[in-house]
């Protein structure tokens, strides 16, 4: 029997070698398209960290072959990473400790990428180190999308914290609140509970953020503001803004809103406050003073108005300045708000009127007495500059329900009741009265018809003469106005002196008398009468007028006359009208021209001796006051010599108004008084009758 021949054909083993063989290739080709599809180096290191082998499709640097292996590596690691990378692999090495890191690596094209390193060690039975076993994956790209989303992070938390705002999200079933990092900064607290939050938030306002999510889970998105008090006790605006997210979960910013607040708040009170005083202004008083009136309505209670004016404000200003005129308003604001009630509300309307609401339940005489005591208060001076000023009010109240129901009905009363007070001699207190309505309707009424009067020319001068008590013949006459009124006869200014109040009343007045006067004037002359020097009244108004000096002359040169014989006559209340240096400016016009200036009622005025220093006066006339009880009080006949000797030390012409006896006559004369005015002599008579007059003294 021969033996079979053992060859490859005839090997039992050939068909699994080869089957083997194949199989491995075939790992062989998965294991090669595994590392490049996933783009990962493998790699193996000696127990002290030598790179031994390594193994991909990632070609790191120009390095081939074996130059990969020692610690060739390291070459081609960032310079910003390799220190890091070294002290790390050190330390895994030394301790046995997995190893993990990520670092950027240059490859053959010079690019750096990003890539993620891993090894463990494979140790013998005694626990040494055999060899590293590890991995280099590139996650160029995942360290890219991390390093967008950390600058888009980062610009979100700069944006927070340049808007002072914080992002947070709220939990509805546990009302746990998660708030972005910068809330710390602005809340001095981080994420928390909702009771933690709301114990910072301002009392009045924390019932509505404590409902704030739900009504944000009812309407779906809410906006609110809210004041919080930090830790250090300051107090803060927020506003927040939230959506729901789902229906468990609330999103939403908060953002600090105080200085928006603040600016809020300062626009409101410029717009609502006195610059000057910082009290309320007047749009601002009279929103008060509506709603007042409908509380008081509706709880039947009572609302005092007090309206206030400053006296001598005018003669502070014109005297010392402005700046003195603005620390007088200053300190009547500041004495005004001392005196008021937490309810109690002063403001100042304008100018030097101040208004006072007295909501508390009050009396109309518990009222009028506060007013007393305002007026006690603003008459004590002060020092401004090492000047003492001081000044005195006056004060019209009204009264709700007694005196009007409507705002502008009850401004209106005590509007009424101030202009009373002023009338009546100022620095006092005046309660409204349906009387004194009554007046100013009539007074309104008069004016209208004044108006009418002037237009039919019928403003005319009646004349009352002038006496030297020397020689007992007229020397002149004081030009009276009269209103020949087609129904009523004749008037005189008893009926309508309230006119010469009137800014366009009194000049139209002034005018039309003039005219007139200066047309009987150039008639006497014609006749050859001795008519001597006539004077008329000029008011406050009249001054403000801006051709006051031509007008006049123009007048006496229409009518061909003189204007030696015309004098004008002013009282003090002229002189403080307006600026002193204007008014005298104007008056030495006058006297320029030959125009006499004669000061009017004097003695009743408080700085008379101060207008005879500073301004151009030529002739003083000793008020009726002085004259009436000349012979039976010794004081009034003290003051009148006093007037007397004063006027002859300054060279001016003394008159005395007002006489009506021989014993007042006689008693003048004796003084050495240089002209009388009065009833003892003649009432005042039209142009028509001034000849006779002057006849009838003539043959006297």
């Amino acid at each position: 029997m021969t033996k079979p021949i053992i060859g490859p054909a005839t090997d039992p083993h050939a068909h699994d070698r080869k089957s083997t063989e194949r199989g491995a290739a075939e790992r062989n080709e998965q294991y090669k398209a595994l590392l490049e599809a996933s783009a990962v180096v493998l790699w193996l290191a000696a127990p002290d960290g030598t790179l031994t082998h390594l193994e991909g499709t990632i070609e790191i640097g120009l390095l081939i072959g074996d130059a990969y292996t020692g610690q060739g590596w390291f070459d081609f690691v960032h310079r910003d990473d390799l220190a890091r990378v070294k002290a790390a692999w050190l330390w895994a090495v030394s301790s046995g400790t997995p190893y993990q890191n990520e670092f950027r690596i240059k490859l053959a094209s010079g690019e750096y990428r990003w890539m993620l390193a891993n090894a463990v060690a494979l140790k013998n039975p005694d626990g040494t180190i055999r060899e590293w076993v590890g991995s280099v994956a590139d996650i160029h790209d995942r360290k890219q999308v991390e390093e967008k989303l950390r600058d888009s992070e980062e610009r979100l938390r700069l944006a927070l914290h340049a808007g002072r705002m914080f992002a947070w999200e709220q939990d509805l079933r546990t009302d746990y609140i998660t708030r972005s990092q910068n809330a710390v900064s602005l809340l001095g607290v981080g994420s928390g509970p909702l009771a933690e939050f709301l114990d910072k938030v301002h009392p009045e306002d924390r019932a509505l953020r404590h409902h704030f999510a739900q009504v944000v889970k009812t309407q779906g998105s809410y906006t609110s503001e809210f004041r919080y008090i930090l830790p250090s006790g300051k107090v803060l605006w927020f506003g927040s803004r939230a959506e729901l997210a789902s229906p468990d979960r609330v999103v939403g910013v908060t953002f600090d809103i105080t200085d928006r607040k603040a600016a809020e708040e300062e626009i409101w009170r410029a717009a609502n406050h006195d610059s000057l005083t910082g009290l309320p202004n007047r749009g601002l008083f009279h929103r008060c003073l509506e709603q007042a009136l409908s509380d008081a309505k509706i709880n039947g209670t009572s609302v005092s108005l007090l309206l206030i004016d400053l006296d001598d404000f005018k003669d502070v200003n014109d005297t010392l300045g402005h700046d003195a005129g603005d620390a007088l308003l200053q300190e009547a604001a500041r004495r005004l708000a001392g005196l008021m009630r937490p309810s109690d509300i002063v403001a100042r309307l304008g100018g030097d009127e101040f208004a006072v609401l007295l909501t508390d339940p009050a009396t109309l005489d518990e009222a009028t007495q506060f007013a007393e005591r305002i007026i006690g208060t603003l008459r004590e001076p002060f020092t401004y500059r090492r000047r003492t000023v001081s000044s005195r009010a006056s004060i019209g109240v009204a009264a709700f329900p007694e005196h009007d129901l409507a705002p502008t009905g009850l401004m209106k009363s005590a509007d009424i009741a101030l202009y009373r007070a002023k009338a009546q001699g100022r620095n006092r207190v005046l309660t409204y009265s349906p009387a004194m309505r009554r007046e100013i309707e009539k007074r309104v009424t008069l004016g209208a018809d004044l108006r009418e009067g002037l237009a039919r020319n019928q403003i005319t001068p009646f004349y009352q003469p002038k006496i030297c008590l020397a020689t007992g013949q007229i020397v002149g006459f004081e030009a009276l106005a009269r209103w020949e009124h087609p129904t009523r006869g004749v008037l005189d200014p008893a009926f309508f002196g309230a006119a010469f109040e009137d800014a366009d009343l009194a000049p139209a007045i002034r005018r039309q008398l003039v005219a007139k006067v200066a047309a009987d004037m150039g008639r006497w002359r014609d006749d050859n009468l001795p008519f001597g020097r006539i004077a008329v009244n000029f008011s406050s108004a009249d001054f403000s007028q801006p051709r006051l000096v031509e007008e006049i002359l123009e007048a006496f040169q229409s009518a061909k006359v003189e204007p030696e014989a015309f004098e004008i006559e002013i009282t003090e209340t002229v002189l403080l009208g307006r600026s002193s240096d204007c008014i005298s400016a104007i008056l030495r016009q006058f006297r320029d021209n030959g125009i006499s200036i004669a000061l009017d009622d004097f003695g009743t005025g408080y700085a008379s001796l101060m207008h005879l220093k500073h301004f151009p006066v030529d002739h003083v006339k000793i008020d009726r006051t002085f004259i009436e009880d000349l012979n039976q009080n010794a004081d009034d006949e003290a003051i009148v010599a006093a007037i007397i000797g004063l006027g002859r030390s300054l060279n001016l012409k003394i008159t005395a108004e007002g006489v009506e006896t021989r014993d007042q006559e006689q008693r003048l004369k004796r003084l050495g008084c240089h002209y009388a005015q009065g009833y003892l002599y003649s009432s005042a008579v039209s142009g028509l009758d001034v000849g006779e007059l002057l006849a009838r003294f003539r043959r006297a």
